[in-house]
């Protein structure tokens, strides 16, 4: 019987349109006439029979009649969300529900170094947490969600203009968190300028504009303001509190740094970051960069994660209006010498090598279906016409598989590719339920194994296609 994806919600008696390419296949590919009988899914309501209600040559009208199989269970996710402002969290709420998440916990962390310790400690799966402050030995980065790019800026009254010039002076940096001073220390130490050849001076937000205006700090130490993308508050406060013509001091040795410490990647303030006319700063200027990554545990599912990387990567020209942050999110680097070992499961999105359900079962199924061949059919001569009828119903797999070649091949969107070849994997993990009741046997298997070879090939073919344009 032929199985069709859908987006509406199921139900009995559910009346429901298919797209215009559905209602093609169904009417002109499958030859499918009022009356006739069909399955639909959405990935919420589990599997439904349906009927063809009413049918022309370019549209038709599906009613669902009753559910035959209810949703399979999802990964169960709780997500713990720390303490934040009501609509932060109301925000955060929504989008995670959207995600899959089953559970929500508001939970009290003492920031990334917390967070690291409970991801360790079992107590959490996925933590927001800066590189530089803290990373769990148990779990790897998914997406990069900030970067930022560290620098001192003072007035040209200080006479300073190079970071040895700060020894026997006062430098203010945000106290919170309380790794922006271990961070200043090792900015510091590069330039044997030793800690109390200082006067670090912890600021509030508040005192960021304050200090330098009333004179209690001679240079600070800018974290947050300049990153990937413009932090439009944090440079207004930079050119409230230091004036229109600030003296910006980079951290030139940002590859020495680098090379002690892997959280610490070497970056660049482009020409123009703070603005202005003539630009400031007047030309780029290297300096240190420091990340926040989303990390997940080593043991989670690499499927799960890697879903999770696409569904984020995919909200982002969604929620950009709404959170401009966003767009800072980018994808870290896979490589064997990125700084920050990747999950293995939003390493393989990112390179496009997700596996999907025939590509991790696959073989043991090929396998499976020859080791079963070898003992024999026997059993099959007394399976009666019922038998036969759920045989036939198995098959019809074999041949929405084949339609969604054609599909394929011809596919001009991506998003829409992903959703074929997640049909497919659909498609085969029922396939495998049927063998398992016996409703296959190893030929059909066999047939199964070519047309889903041929149907991964055509989805790699295609992307390629699609990616050189």
């Amino acid at each position: 019987m032929i199985r069709l994806h859908v987006t509406a919600d199921l139900s009995a008696d559910a009346s429901l349109s298919p797209e215009p390419d559905q209602a093609h296949y169904l009417l002109n590919v499958m030859r499918l006439k009022a009356g006739e009988d069909l399955l639909l899914f959405n990935g919420r309501d589990g599997e439904w029979r349906a009927k063809v209600a009413e049918a022309d040559r370019r549209r038709c009208r599906l009613e669902a009649i009753e559910q035959i199989r209810p949703q399979a269970s999802t990964p169960d996710v709780e997500l713990l969300i720390a303490l934040v402002k009501r609509a932060r969290l109301e925000f955060a709420v929504e989008k995670a529900v959207e995600l899959g998440v089953r559970r929500i916990r508001l939970v009290l962390t003492d920031g990334a170094e917390d967070s690291a310790r409970k991801i360790d400690a079992g107590q959490a799966d996925l933590a927001l947490l800066r590189a530089d402050i803290a990373m769990p030995s148990t779990a790897d980065t998914v997406l990069i969600t900030r970067r930022t790019y560290p620098f001192f800026i003072t007035t040209k009254e200080t006479g300073i203009s190079r970071i040895a010039d700060l020894r026997g002076r006062r430098v203010g940096v945000t106290r919170n968190p309380a790794g922006n001073t271990t961070l200043l220390k090792r900015v510091l130490a590069q330039y044997e300028v030793r800690p109390e050849e200082i006067e670090i001076v912890g600021l509030t937000q508040e005192e960021i504009v304050t200090a330098p205006k009333e004179k209690r700090i001679d240079a600070f130490f800018s974290i947050n303001a300049v990153g990937k993308h413009t932090n439009n508050d944090g440079l207004r406060r930079l050119r409230s509190a230091w004036g229109e013509d600030p003296v910006l001091i980079p951290i030139r040795e940002a590859d020495a740094l680098a090379a002690h410490y892997r959280s610490i990647e070497s970056g660049e303030i482009v020409r123009g970051a703070l603005g202005g006319d003539p630009p400031r700063p007047a030309e780029s200027l290297q300096t240190i960069s420091i990340t926040s990554r989303l990390v997940a545990a080593q043991s989670l599912d690499d499927t799960l994660v890697g879903n999770l990387t696409k569904d984020i990567l995919d909200l982002r020209l969604t929620l950009a209006t709404e959170l401009p942050a966003i767009q800072a999110l980018e994808t870290p680097a896979t490589d064997k010498d990125a700084p920050l070992p990747v999950h293995s499961g939003a390493a393989a999105y990112i390179d496009g090598e997700q596996e999907t359900f025939f590509d991790r079962y696959g073989d043991w199924f090929y396998i499976g279906a020859m080791v079963l061949s070898a003992l024999g059919t026997g059993g099959a001569a007394i399976l009666g016409r019922e038998g036969a009828n759920r045989r036939r119903r198995a098959m019809a797999g074999l041949d929405e598989l084949l339609a969604l070649l054609a599909v394929i091949r011809s596919c001009e969107d991506e998003t829409e590719l992903m959703r074929l070849g997640q049909e497919a994997d659909l498609i085969l993990s029922h396939v495998l339920a049927d063998y398992a009741k016996g409703d296959l046997d190893t030929a059909a298997l066999a047939a199964y194994r070519l047309a889903i070879d041929q149907v991964g090939r055509a989805v790699a073919e295609r992307q390629r296609a699609l990616a050189e344009g």
